[in-house]
């Protein structure tokens, strides 16, 4: 179990976390709850592993009246699908540590919260050694066999990877949104390699709120880490 490093009960802490982390690539996370697992939203039921192909196929039937341009590959319609909720086998990450800390703070739980770091290159390496350093959806060949349909065929698992894909869609973007992806094993990242390509920090329940007002200050909050009308109205109602 990847046991966290310390606490982060300021943006000033995070910042000092950032500053000794040295030049290596970084990708972070941010779970309200200490003790979520880094596991993607699939495999949280066994049904939904199951019926993964069969929930992508429905989402598409009733998606396209409800999209000005339909998703353009496979990939495309993988992304659409995980921001809008389906479960699927990524694990959403951020290149941006504000972003991550956001949403370890984002909802009291009544727990504390975990800010997560990753290793994106190193992780590659380990698991697909001479790795290019960080994947590409839709460009690195090898990344098909991750897609539903070929990894849900008689090949060897995978290990997970990580991986980045072109923005296209608004989420993507105010998130600054990168990925992570299991094979056919759906077991926490965190136990992937010995955990050796992660670290955490806690991040204290009664600090939450002092570091939303934080961030809110800079202009990280609802509004610009959700670009849809429903979050846009939640945060002008907050205000008054």
């Amino acid at each position: 179990m990847n046991e966290p490093l310390g606490e982060v009960g300021s943006v000033e802490d995070l910042m000092g976390v950032l500053e000794s982390g040295g030049p290596e690539p970084r990708w972070y996370r941010g779970h309200a709850d200490v003790s979520w697992q880094l596991t993607p939203s699939l495999a949280r039921r066994r049904e939904w592993i199951e019926h993964e192909i069969l929930m992508l196929k429905r989402f598409k039937q009733n998606a396209i009246p409800r999209l000005v341009t339909a998703p353009a590959s496979e990939w495309e319609w993988l992304f659409l699908a995980q921001h809008h909720g389906l479960p699927t086998r990524l694990l959403d990450w951020s290149e941006n540590p504000l972003i991550a800390l956001y949403f370890a703070c984002e909802s009291d739980q009544g727990t504390d919260g975990r800010f997560w770091t990753l290793r994106p290159n190193e992780l590659n390496e380990k698991s697909n050694p001479g790795s290019p350093g960080i994947l590409l959806f839709g460009h690195d060949e090898f990344l098909d066999s991750y897609l539903p349909e070929s990894a849900k065929s008689p090949t060897p698992t995978q290990p997970p990877v990580a991986a980045v894909a072109t923005r296209s869609f608004g989420r993507i973007i105010a998130q600054s949104g990168t990925f992570t992806i299991c094979h056919r094993s759906f077991d926490p990242l965190e136990n992937a390699h010995s955990g050796s390509l992660l670290d955490s920090y806690v991040i204290p329940l009664a600090r939450k709120a002092f570091i939303r007002e934080q961030l809110k200050a800079i202009g990280i909050n609802a509004m610009t880490v959700y670009p849809d009308l429903t979050h846009l109205a939640s945060y002008v109602k907050e205000e008054f």
